[in-house]
């Protein structure tokens, strides 16, 4: 799915997910259909301007964090998000190293 679809599968689980939660479908007039679409454009958007190619360690990270602060607007909880740093530099030929943001 991911790589040939243009979209990221670890975003859209969490998007899946938050559907889930709040019992969203495609027919929803509540906010949450709208809510889901944003949080997913903009977790997208971020992994377009690191550009590629893609590494799912990255993104999943990337998706993990604007997750949280996706919970911690909409659902009254503060769940903390912690700065990782990736250690998988050495076992991935196509890692982009400088221009990641976990990049160590």
């Amino acid at each position: 799915m991911c790589g040939l679809w243009g979209i990221c599968g670890a975003i859209t689980s969490i998007g899946a997910a938050l559907a889930i939660i709040d019992g969203t479908g495609p027919l929803s007039t509540d906010g949450t259909w709208g809510n889901h679409m944003q949080f997913t454009s903009k977790a997208i958007g971020e992994l377009g301007t690191i550009n590629g190619p893609r590494c799912c360690k990255r993104d999943a990270m990337i998706a993990f964090k604007n997750g949280i602060d996706y919970v911690n607007a909409h659902y009254g909880v503060t769940l903390q998000y912690e700065q990782m740093q990736c250690g998988f530099t050495d076992f991935n030929e196509q890692c982009i190293k400088e221009r990641c943001p976990f990049y160590e």
